[in-house]
């Protein structure tokens, strides 16, 4: 993020912006679905049920029976720290309740039943939300006249159709997702004395429309070895807006800067990933690698000097994810799994030129256990991860001055997962 002469309505922007914009440093805080949750996402290989469309649109051609994924929740804590963001001995430290529902999906099968025992033609219409975040933080500097809040919510909907079809060991598949992501900040900062006094209050809200298309393929080698791989493609914008309200008072005076009028693009690059997976009897291995392309985007470049541009840089990733499953008495699944999402924004120095300045590095792991009946399936789990990095903080909260500084983030998730098979 650019100085662009420490203009005072920047001053707020930038102190919400490295909270804000977490989604267009790194990929994903938390896993999809029920068995791929459980698993640690790594599920390109499998991908036969509900929340397949979203890792592989090929592996629902291997569902056995049509399906209704009632519900897939989340239920948890988010954790974090900016070393000295309030001041240097004075840490940001939030921790906030979020819930919020992850993934819906039907899954149909029709045609003539095949030498597999299943209809080889599967129709599937899903709902995900697999990056919504919330923080609601509140602090006091040295009294409670001096006060900080700041209170931020994000998350993008997929919601789309997709087909695939299963031809003997090989199933392909296509999905047409619509994207429905949304952002919004609030921000109030207060700091004085008898002398001197500042006070920031800063609005932003941003939506963006896009559609992203897939195509994916899962083969079954053998009755043990299975081989997938899919292809995302990066988000197409339909329309983006943002806005953004600053009030900044000082000693000399006030300052307002209101815009409704500004632009969004979106910022979801390519996604390609392969998996392979391994079932004997009663055990499922798993593993996958999933690579994020590189992307740059920049908005309202002519409002650059008010600091009302965007400009987002994504660099190429790669992740990973393994997981295994081991099914008790044919009825009772336990799983785990292990992921990673490392970030693809650069290091953070004060004079640069990208907005995402967030740059942390999460590892994750996953447990679960499920219930399995002849129409029924019912998973719970836990999903945690720790990320660690560097963002940028103000060195002094009166002359604006940036520097690079520690972050940490560390997410607790209880995950609910229910389907009926017909």
């Amino acid at each position: 993020m650019r100085l662009i002469s420490r203009a005072l309505g920047l001053f707020a922007l930038l102190l919400i912006g490295a909270s804000a914009r977490a989604d267009e440093s790194n990929f994903r805080r938390y896993i999809v679905g029920g068995r791929a949750a459980g698993m640690g996402g790594a599920f390109t290989a499998l991908a036969d049920d509900g929340s397949g469309p979203y890792y592989n649109p090929g592996g629902p051609a291997f569902a056995t029976r049509s399906m209704l994924s009632l519900s897939a929740s989340v239920y948890g804590v988010a954790l974090g720290s900016q070393k000295d963001a309030l001041g240097v001995g004075h840490d940001f430290d939030y921790s906030t309740l979020n819930v919020f529902p992850v993934s819906t999906s039907s899954v149909s099968k029709f045609g003539a039943v095949d030498a597999s025992g299943a209809a080889p033609n599967t129709l599937a219409l899903s709902v995900f939300v697999p990056d919504a975040h919330m923080i609601d933080a509140r602090d006091t500097l040295g009294s409670e006249a001096n006060a900080f809040l700041l209170n931020r919510q994000e998350q993008t909907i997929w919601a789309g159709p997709s087909y695939a079809r299963r031809f003997d060991r090989l199933g392909i598949g296509a999905s047409a997702f619509v994207l429905v992501g949304t952002q919004k900040g609030l921000l109030d900062f207060r700091q004085g004395n008898e002398s001197t006094f500042l006070t920031v209050t800063t609005r932003s809200d941003q939506t963006i429309f896009g559609v992203v298309g897939a195509v994916g393929l899962r083969y079954d080698v053998n009755e043990n070895l299975k081989v997938g791989a899919s292809f995302y493609s990066p988000e197409l914008g339909i329309s983006g807006s943002r806005q953004s309200f600053v009030r900044v008072e000082r000693n000399a005076g006030s300052t307002v800067q209101s815009r409704e009028d500004l632009h969004a693009t979106p910022s979801l690059p390519w996604r390609a990933q392969a998996g392979i997976a391994w079932t004997s009897g009663e055990l499922t291995l798993a593993v996958d690698a999933i690579v994020l392309g590189a992307l740059e985007i920049q908005d309202d470049v002519q409002l650059s000097g008010q600091g009302l541009d965007r400009r987002v840089k994504r660099n190429m990733v790669v992740n990973g994810s393994a997981g295994f499953e081991y099914v008790i008495d044919d009825k009772f699944p336990l799983r785990a799994g292990f992921f990673t999402d490392f970030a693809a924004s650069d290091r953070p120095i004060p004079d640069q030129e990208w907005d995402n300045v967030d740059h942390l590095d999460r590892y994750g792991t996953t447990v679960s256990i499920g219930w399995r009946t002849d129409h029924t399936a019912t998973d719970l789990g836990l999903n945690i991860s720790y990320a660690s990095g560097q963002t940028l903080r103000f060195d002094d909260l009166q002359n604006f001055g940036l520097v690079a500084t520690e972050s940490t983030e560390t997410l607790f998730y209880l995950f609910l997962a229910t389907s009926y098979q017909f």
